[in-house]
C-alpha cells in the first residue's frame, strides 16, 4: 500500500508544471498597460478601461512578473460592442455578444488581441479583463 502511495506522489511531482523562473531569479518585468478608445461612435462602459488593465496586472502578478510603471504599452480599443446586461441574462446568445478587438504597441511591437463573449453569464466586464489577460500573454 505504501509503495502505491509513494508511486503516486512521484507521479504527481512529474506532472506538475514548471516553475516560470527559478526561486531567487529576479522577477520579469513588463511595461505597464496604457488603455486608449478609438473605435468611434462607440459607447463604453465607464470601468472598461480599468478592467483591461487590471486584467493584465492580474496576468502579470500570476505569472511572477513585475510591471514596470517607468514603460507603458498602449491598448488602443478599435472596437468594442457591449450588450445590455438584462437582454444578455435573458436571453443570452440571441442578445448578440460583447466584443472588442484591440490593438497592443510597445516599441517596434505590434500585436492585436480580440475575444467575444456570446453567453448569459460573462458579459463586457469579464470580457475586458480577459483582454487585459491577452495582451499580457502577447507581451511575454
Amino acid at each position: 500500500m505504501r509503495g502505491l502511495v509513494a508511486f503516486a506522489v512521484v507521479i504527481a511531482g512529474c506532472a506538475a508544471p514548471a516553475p516560470e523562473r527559478a526561486p531567487g531569479a529576479p522577477a520579469r518585468e513588463v511595461p505597464a498597460l496604457n488603455v486608449q478608445f478609438d473605435c468611434g461612435a462607440c459607447k463604453v462602459r465607464g470601468d472598461a478601461a480599468k478592467l483591461i488593465a487590471e486584467g493584465y496586472n492580474e496576468a502579470a502578478a500570476q505569472a511572477g512578473a513585475k510591471v514596470n510603471p517607468s514603460a507603458q504599452a498602449t491598448l488602443t480599443v478599435k472596437s468594442y460592442t457591449a450588450r445590455d446586461d438584462t437582454a444578455r441574462m435573458l436571453t443570452g446568445v440571441f442578445a448578440g455578444r460583447d466584443e472588442i478587438k484591440a490593438n497592443v504597441s510597445y516599441g517596434a511591437q505590434q500585436y492585436q488581441v480580440e475575444d467575444y463573449y456570446a453567453n448569459a453569464w460573462l458579459g463586457i466586464d469579464a470580457l475586458s479583463k480577459k483582454i487585459g489577460e491577452l495582451a499580457f500573454q502577447k507581451m511575454k
